[in-house]
């Protein structure tokens, strides 16, 4: 396995347009089951995807961002490493299991076989990316590129026969999840990984711990859109979850998008983080963090108060703007995130504690707030959640600040 080269111009275009393509294809097939369902059948088909929305981070659980941050720094171990994260994302699938068979048990989501499907596909999703973040870590970046592009013509095709044919969303994701799961095992085929690195207890230890912590973020980020959808349908606005999943697939296009550039680029960042002094990027940080809580939290009250006031009879349309209004936040703070995850072990840490309290903090407001203020509201809770995560974060990070200072 050869080491991942230095992103050029030329992959980075290729990179980004694969997974775009997906994107794009996902929004546009989402708009178009719409019309071919109805509005009834349609929202019970977001339901379930949004509550499934949290399995998709319990399978990749930080597997990918921690083989693009450990394989640029432990070359010699490559094998080793992959097949550690072969068995982790093994492991994963497992727990995964079991927590759709819980939201069975509990009856979340909607009817069990719409539930079931949902739960598979989004489990299949975050195997695919796993296995696609290790193929781009171990030099393989083509593959990333027709797996994109295979999948969008999937999906064009199994959205097509719902508009021509009359599928039903069960059927939509039975083909779906089918395709995901042939593409993971294409993609499995093509790993060699060296199983020997689970005997090899540092390595092991390493490669797990920093998935696992590296995956809070993540795993915040699914269960906190899961329990926005488990709210309104406690609250008895399941018909407002057709803007909220709207609005969540339409922005993924440019957080994706975003984000995926970062994971292109990590390899790079990890390296040069992990070979400098980080103090003066500690400091602009903490700068950064402080403008942006001080700007922010007015500016998503103001931008909820406004859209409860005037855009709430317009129903989705109104949470969809409201939504986009808040990527701003959501980027910054994902920004600030990534720098951490990359940096030192100990920024790792605070930056997961970070997330894990936002949720918490997120998960007991959902009870109050969207019952009250329905998907807006919902939508409003996402940005105060990464809020929440930067002043966790910005704690962290003053004592350094003030020690650079010589305070």
């Amino acid at each position: 396995m050869r080491r991942p080269s230095a992103a050029t111009v030329k992959r980075l275009a290729a990179l980004v347009g694969g997974r775009a393509a997906f994107r794009a294809t996902l929004l546009l097939a989402n708009l178009a089951l719409l019309a071919a369902w109805g509005q009834p059948e349609y929202a019970g088909y977001a339901q379930a995807m949004g509550s499934a929305a949290v399995l998709s981070a319990i399978a990749a659980t930080g597997i990918e961002k921690c083989a693009l941050k450990l394989i640029p720094r432990l070359r010699h171990t490559v094998p080793m490493l992959v097949g550690i994260f072969v068995t982790l994302a093994g492991a994963l699938l497992v727990v995964a299991l079991a927590v759709l068979g819980g939201m069975l048990a509990l009856g979340s989501g909607g009817p069990w076989p719409l539930v079931t499907l949902a739960g598979l596909s989004s489990i299949c999703l975050g195997l695919n990316q796993v296995l696609l973040g290790l193929a781009r870590a171990i030099g393989k970046p083509g593959r990333d590129v027709a797996n994109h592009l295979v999948l969008s013509a999937a999906l064009a095709c199994w959205t097509g026969a719902a508009l021509l044919l009359g599928i039903t969303p069960v059927t939509f994701l039975a083909l779906y999840a089918g395709t995901l799961a042939v593409l993971n095992l294409a993609l499995l085929a093509g790993m060699r990984p060296d199983f020997g690195g689970l005997r090899r207890g540092t390595l092991t230890r390493v490669a797990v711990g920093t998935s696992l912590r590296m995956a809070v973020p993540d795993l915040a980020g699914g269960l906190t859109m899961s329990l926005m959808f488990l709210a309104l349908s406690v609250a008895g606005a399941q018909a407002e979850s057709t803007g909220l999943y709207m609005a969540a697939t339409a922005s993924s296009i440019l957080l994706n998008a975003f984000s995926y550039l970062l994971r292109i680029l990590q390899p790079e960042v990890s390296r040069a983080l992990h070979q400098r002094d980080l103090s003066t990027a500690y400091e602009r940080m903490s700068h950064w963090l402080r403008l942006l809580m001080l700007a922010g939290t007015p500016y998503v009250l103001v931008a909820l108060a406004v859209t409860l006031a005037m855009l709430r009879p317009y129903g989705d349309v109104g949470v969809v703007i409201l939504y986009v209004a808040c990527v701003p936040v959501i980027f910054a703070v994902g920004s600030a995130n990534y720098l951490m995850e990359n940096a030192t072990r100990q920024a790792l840490n605070a930056t997961a504690a970070g997330a894990a309290v936002a949720l918490a903090v997120v998960g007991a407001l959902a009870l109050v707030v969207v019952p009250w203020t329905g998907a807006l509201g919902a939508v409003a809770l996402i940005a105060f959640g990464e809020l929440i995560h930067a002043g966790a974060i910005l704690r962290w990070l003053r004592p350094r600040t003030r020690q650079l200072m010589g305070v």
